[in-house]
């Protein structure tokens, strides 16, 4: 039984006697190939500069409409988790609120800000164009 033209497409470019004998017999795979060989010789685009700081500035709008919600909604999940935290009904095991838990509720806007930094640097780590080159 052959290969059909999903499995060879799936696994282009292997060099296997089945995609071989494939390729012979299937024409729209061989434009498939011959495609590929034209892109192949097509020359590498440089993006000319100030590229990515046109595009950073056209997407920083957009990332921070999208990190701020976000920011915002795991600020309020942690504050609503600090406050119905459950507590022995019997013996009071000290205070219920520790003093770490009290200083993130008290400096709730610090921390918002800081999981909106984190979220871009995340995005920048990843290879985003959002973060110029170093020259």
């Amino acid at each position: 039984m052959g290969m059909t033209c999903n499995e060879f497409r799936q696994a282009h470019p292997e060099g296997s006697e089945a995609a071989r004998a494939h390729l012979a017999q299937c024409a729209d795979c061989r434009e498939f190939d011959r495609s590929w060989d034209l892109l192949r010789e097509y020359p590498a685009l440089q993006p000319r500069a100030g590229f990515f700081r046109a595009v950073r500035r056209k997407l920083l709008p957009a990332i921070l409409r999208f990190a701020a919600p976000v920011a915002a909604a795991a600020a309020a999940l942690l504050v609503a988790l600090l406050l119905t935290r459950p507590t022995a009904p019997t013996v009071p095991q000290g205070p219920v609120v520790t003093e770490e838990e009290r200083e993130l509720v008290e400096n709730l806007e610090i921390l918002q800000n800081y999981e909106l930094l984190r979220t871009l640097e995340l995005v920048g780590e990843n290879g985003s164009p959002l973060i110029e080159e170093k020259k």
